[in-house]
């Protein structure tokens, strides 16, 4: 009896041990499988048109010259919007920053890609998807480098151009406003660094804006996001930039209040042109005029990512310390940001020659 009680338990063992093997399998691939049910469930709503794209391609290069440039007429892209839908309820959205162009339709359905199939050349995109709710549709492309996006629009059809920057500006500019989202950066009786670094850059913006000079401008944030750390640089990198400047304020290694005071400006050593430090004494010396604060020097800044890795010349800004209480007060006041975009605003304009 005793024997046959030690081989049943031996049998439940065993076929234990063989259904947690299956789990192990299997549940690492359960995320996967949900999405799959989460796809099959929206197919009417979202949908993938890049092979749309790629048969497009395939139809056009069949082909001789004469049509496919009657079809294109010489732009990239081509929509055909449905009847009622004019050139004017299509509305764009670039995302530098993510590589991605959101072009927003008012009045099309879910069946628009089957009725109407995207034309072009996929050259430099890699994914299109597709959304439509409550007959706005929404079509995301992601491209491989940043591009500037033309629209023109001729009876039925809608063409899209996909523009180097330097094609359109004269100079392009890269400013990104320090840390964002989850990451406050230094933090200080309730003021986070991230709002006071968008604060000057808003102010900054508002230079640019009005700026008469060819300057194609592009911030790695203008809200409350976080970019990574390859996403600010490469925003700089991939444009070309002419410049990439970073807005950033300091505090005491301990944290703590105290008497240290001053505005330091980081630049890249590593940068054999010595443009960076050139730069870098540029808005130092600046920030000093405009706010009368003392100099804590142009300091060497390749440990940090984004000056190691920036192609541009580049310079890192620290304002003030968070730390000192009457910088911080000042941090705080609009009109002393808006002297620190001035600052580096004519910064930029000075290397520039401008």
């Amino acid at each position: 009896m005793e024997e046959k009680v030690m081989g049943a338990f031996t049998a439940i063992i065993l076929v234990v041990v063989i259904a947690m093997s299956c789990l192990l399998v299997y549940v690492p691939n359960m995320h996967i499988i949900a999405l799959k049910i989460e796809d099959s469930q929206m197919m009417g709503g979202r949908v993938s048109i890049m092979d749309m794209l790629r048969e497009s391609n395939a139809d056009l290069e069949a082909d001789d010259p004469d049509t496919r440039q009657s079809i294109l007429k010489g732009h990239q892209i081509r929509l055909t919007l449905p009847q009622n839908v004019t050139s004017s309820a299509v509305e764009i959205n670039n995302n530098y920053v993510n590589r991605t162009i959101n072009i927003k339709i008012k009045g099309i359905g879910k069946d628009y890609f089957q009725k109407f199939p995207i034309r072009g050349n996929s050259d430099n995109i890699v994914d299109v998807t597709y959304n439509s709710e409550n007959l706005v549709g929404l079509i995301q492309i992601t491209t491989d480098d940043v591009f500037e996006v033309s629209m023109t629009s001729e009876g039925e059809n809608i063409y899209f151009d996909f523009v180097d920057p330097h094609e359109i500006y004269d100079y392009v500019v890269v400013i990104d406003a320090g840390h964002g989202g989850n990451v406050p950066g230094a933090t200080k009786q309730g003021v986070c660094e991230k709002d006071i670094n968008l604060d000057i850059v808003l102010e900054l913006k508002k230079y640019f804006d009005a700026c008469d000079k060819n300057i194609g401008v592009y911030y790695t944030r203008t809200d409350d996001t976080n970019p990574s750390f390859a996403n600010r640089v490469g925003l700089a990198n991939d444009t070309d930039a002419d410049l990439f400047i970073s807005v950033h304020n300091n505090s005491t290694a301990s944290g703590r209040m105290s008497s240290i005071n001053g505005t330091e400006v980081m630049y890249e050593a590593g940068d054999s042109t010595g443009e960076s430090k050139k730069f870098a004494q540029m808005c130092l010396s600046n920030l000093l005029g405009e706010l009368g604060t003392k100099s804590k020097g142009i300091v060497v800044g390749d440990e940090v990512y984004i000056i190691r890795m920036s192609k541009p010349p580049v310079a890192l800004v620290e304002v003030g310390f968070m730390t000192n209480q009457k910088e911080l007060d000042n941090l705080q006041e609009q009109e002393y940001q808006n002297k620190a975009a001035l600052a580096i605003y004519n910064s930029v304009l000075q290397y520039l020659n401008l």
